[in-house]
C-alpha cells in the first residue's frame, strides 16, 4: 500500500511539471509577462499573451495590440504571422520590438504552477503568469 501511494504521488508530481501544453489546447488562456530573462520589463507597461482555439494569439505588447497564429503539438509551440498596431510609444519601443522577436523565436513551452514558460530549444525566453 505504501508503494502504491508513493507511485501515485510521483505520477501526480510529474504531471504537474509536464512540458505538455494540453491546458492551452483545451481552453482559451490569458497570460501576463512576469519574467523576461536577460531583458528588462518596462515599469508601467504590461505585455499579455492570449491563446485562443489553440491556433490564434493576441494581446498587448506594452503599447500596441497584436495578433498572430499558433501551432501547438505536445510541448512544441510556434508563433507566426505576428502583426500589431503601429502606435509609437517611445518609452517602450525597444522592449516591444524585443518582445515580438522573442515570440517568433519560441519553439517549446510548458505550463506549471499557473505559469507559462516559453523556450527557444532549451533556452528560457519568457515566463507568463496566468490571468
Amino acid at each position: 500500500m505504501k508503494n502504491l501511494i508513493i507511485i501515485l504521488f510521483a505520477t501526480i508530481a510529474m504531471q504537474a511539471c509536464t512540458k505538455d501544453l494540453r491546458l492551452i489546447k483545451q481552453q482559451d488562456t490569458k497570460w501576463e509577462l512576469s519574467e523576461w530573462p536577460g531583458k528588462t520589463l518596462p515599469n508601467k507597461a504590461k505585455a499579455t499573451l492570449n491563446i485562443t482555439g489553440a491556433s490564434k494569439i493576441g494581446g498587448k505588447s506594452f503599447c500596441n495590440t497584436y495578433g498572430g497564429n499558433a501551432v501547438i503539438n505536445g510541448n512544441a509551440i510556434r508563433f507566426s504571422k505576428i502583426f500589431g498596431t503601429k502606435m509609437y510609444c517611445d518609452a517602450v519601443a525597444d522592449a516591444e520590438n524585443k518582445y515580438y522577436a522573442d515570440l517568433e523565436k519560441v519553439t517549446a513551452g510548458k505550463v506549471s504552477g499557473g505559469k507559462l514558460y516559453l523556450y527557444q530549444n532549451e533556452t528560457l525566453l519568457m515566463i507568463f503568469n496566468q490571468l
